[in-house]
């Protein structure tokens, strides 16, 4: 990675809920265009992961930088102490994220779940906002679906919106938290498709999923978590063709 600008940076990262230590000290950095995949069993602290990344859980200790900015803390001397609201807002502009369930306003149809972080959170102008909300819409295969409300989407359409809704906001780095494990096999094929050419065209992502398919075609990296920790990292040919450590190895076995 010598040379290659840092997206991500998490240096020794820990996170506990009550006595239940779920992040015993995770240290990743993702480089521009890098497409990584978090892979391990579940309970293994993926998605917590991933909700620190973007302050949505507050870690205990370490760091998290993205684009070279602390995200949810600022340096007081030697310590580091909680950002304000307003400026932890700003700095999740940066960061896309797709969750599990999709997370869409109901309220509103897809034109509009796609245009209110633009227009809310960027102030941008509501016809450059609509314009490319629909280019976006477009993109992800749902140009007929504009006016539609949530309800109205199959699981697998509303994802594709939540996707459309991430790169509306032109982030540095997009999460994906098991995107694909609430949808039926036909939709997830649609939303790995997606997935793969926004990997391909250069887009910065941290996938957390159980799709080895999609870890072997799109990743740069595969990382494998179990316990709180990285346990093993490595390109997809490593991964899948010469694992190294005994419980990526038993994990693999299982799966595949």
């Amino acid at each position: 990675m010598t040379g290659a600008e840092i997206v991500m940076h998490a240096e020794d990262v820990h996170k506990s809920f009550g006595r239940l230590e779920v992040l015993k000290g995770i240290s990743l950095e993702v480089t521009k265009g890098e497409t990584i995949c978090i892979i391990g069993p579940s309970g293994s602290g993926k998605t917590t992961f991933l909700r620190c990344i973007n302050h949505l859980e507050k870690i205990d200790s370490g760091r998290i930088e993205v684009n070279g900015h602390l995200i949810g803390y600022r340096q007081r001397g030697d310590r580091l102490v909680e950002d304000s609201e307003r400026n932890i807002a700003r700095q999740r502009t940066q960061i896309g994220m797709v969750f599990q369930r999709f997370n869409l306003f109901p309220h509103k149809t897809a034109l509009e779940n796609v245009t209110e972080g633009p227009i809310q959170v960027l102030d941008m102008e509501k016809r450059h906002a609509v314009d490319k909300a629909k280019m976006l819409l477009s993109r992800v295969g749902l140009a007929d679906k504009v006016d539609t409300y949530p309800g109205k989407l199959s699981g697998g359409q509303q994802q594709r919106v939540a996707i459309a809704r991430a790169l509306a906001m032109e982030p540095a780095l997009i999460l994906f938290d098991e995107a694909t494990s609430a949808l039926d096999p036909e939709a997830i094929g649609d939303v790995l498709y997606i997935m793969g050419e926004l990997a391909h065209e250069g887009m910065t992502m941290i996938v957390v999923t159980h799709e080895m398919g999609f870890a072997r075609e799109a990743a740069d990296r595969v990382v494998m978590m179990d316990d709180g920790l990285i346990i093993e990292e490595g390109t997809p040919e490593h991964f899948f063709v010469a694992p190294e450590h005994a419980r990526t190895k038993l994990f693999l076995s299982k799966i595949l």
